[in-house]
């Protein structure tokens, strides 16, 4: 396990995992083989294969960290768990071993609670040779495994869902609409997924309304995202030192139709 530089984990996270953008990441970490033999494809650190990276980063909302860990500082004490990647290659406790590697070293940078969510809805991304699952959908077994507190969903919405998996965000779509800072970037984007160029004297409204159902952007109803709270600290004290903001509930399991379940608040 090493400590990782921006330009490194960013471009492992962004060839490997399905979500396409880069968090605001503040803390990140690599799982390197140590023995295994690094070919042309692959991404090294100081010799070893990188198979791993989980980043450590700041949400959009800063009541994601408060609300779960009221008497912590977020983003110095508090983070997200943002990105959790895995080569293939990795035996099944990976993930596992890497997280709880990750909160060790972390808690050395004074982090004390971490927020992550597991997305249970499949994701599906268009190429070339037809529609692929690119996310089957996950419960977060790997956060259960190491005794995460399960504090329920996120809260329900429609998310638009682009051709690659990715999500056009509502703030994505302001920045378009609005002439922000960002749209550009945006813009690029969706003229990369097949949308047409915006023409100069097109307002950028009309071009989006007209763009996204042009490259197939089809609105979802999302269920809410599966909320885990992770304790970092070097003992069982300093991890008993954190108060929760939220109350534990059962872990969620798979219905026969894949969505997931939870009870009530345990008291």
């Amino acid at each position: 396990m090493v400590q990782l530089d921006e330009v490194t984990a960013r471009r492992y996270v962004t060839e490997q995992h399905y979500l396409s953008g880069w968090p605001a990441a503040i803390h990140r970490y690599g799982l390197l083989d140590t023995e295994a033999e690094p070919t042309p494809g692959d991404q090294t650190v100081n010799g070893h294969v990188l198979v791993g990276v989980t980043v450590l980063a700041s949400p959009m909302n800063e009541r994601v960290l408060t609300h779960a860990f009221p008497r912590l500082v977020p983003y110095a004490q508090s983070v997200e768990l943002a990105r959790l990647v895995v080569s293939a290659s990795v035996p099944a406790n990976g993930e596992t071993f890497l997280v709880a590697r990750a909160l060790r070293m972390a808690a050395d940078h004074g982090v004390r609670g971490v927020v992550s969510f597991a997305d249970p809805m499949p994701r599906r991304r268009r190429t070339d040779h037809g529609t692929v699952i690119a996310s089957p959908g996950h419960l977060g077994i790997v956060y259960q495994a190491l005794g995460a507190r399960f504090a329920g969903r996120s809260s329900a919405r429609t998310l638009l869902f682009l051709p690659d998996g990715s999500v056009l965000s509502a703030r994505s779509k302001a920045k378009v609409t609005g002439g922000e800072a960002g749209a550009q970037a945006v813009i690029r984007k969706l003229e990369a997924l097949g949308a047409r160029p915006r023409r100069e004297e097109e307002s950028p409204s009309r071009w989006l309304a007209e763009a996204l159902p042009a490259i197939g952007v089809r609105p979802a109803r999302h269920p809410g995202n599966l909320r885990y709270l992770l304790l970092a600290g070097r003992t069982r004290q300093d991890r008993a030192r954190t108060v929760f903001g939220m109350p534990a509930m059962p872990y969620p399991k798979w219905e026969a139709d894949r969505r997931p379940l939870s009870g009530a608040p345990i008291n």
